[in-house]
């Protein structure tokens, strides 16, 4: 889940109205204010100074954090090396990472994100998942399905599932 610079511009700049696209902040590595265009690798994207909205961008994880709640994506060839503290109150993304391309996954990405432009709060239920369910358990850890309730001044609601994961907004 390595994106480069010119990825994450083509994917941002595609669904992001300019009111939206003129507060994102491009955070490098060594934590300096950069943009799409520079030779300085993106490690954080926030859609605001308070980073209320951020996606912070770790290779073999990426994670979207929205009103103090952290969304986990996993490379599924890592989850077995993550423990209960590790995944403790956070949402944890099962689909499977390595059958998406680089397109496809930061355009689920910005769907996502999509979802929490001007949440004013986030509540989040967390729910076993069946025996059935065909989710992989792992050693330290056991897959959930997550129910995440935006609340926000739209007046019109809408929701979307992503694996395990359904955002009502």
């Amino acid at each position: 889940m390595k994106f480069s610079n010119e990825e994450l511009k083509n994917a941002f700049e595609k669904q992001f109205s300019k009111k939206v696209l003129s507060k994102i902040i491009c955070i490098a590595e060594d934590e300096s204010k950069i943009d799409f265009e520079s030779d300085g690798k993106i490690e954080t994207i926030a859609f605001d100074e308070e980073e209320n909205i951020a996606i912070m961008f770790l290779g073999y994880q990426t994670s979207i954090f929205a009103c103090d709640k952290e969304l986990m994506f996993i490379d599924e060839n890592s989850k077995g090396t993550y423990t209960f503290s590790d995944v403790f109150d956070n949402v944890v993304y099962e689909g499977k990472m390595r059958r998406m391309s680089h397109e496809q996954m930061l355009s689920m990405f910005v769907e996502i994100i999509s979802c929490f432009i001007d949440a004013t709060s986030i509540h989040v239920t967390q729910l076993d998942v069946p025996e059935t369910s065909g989710y992989q358990r792992y050693n330290y850890y056991e897959p959930h399905l997550f129910i995440i309730n935006v609340e926000n001044n739209h007046a019109d609601r809408q929701s979307r599932t992503f694996e395990n994961i359904t955002i009502n907004y």
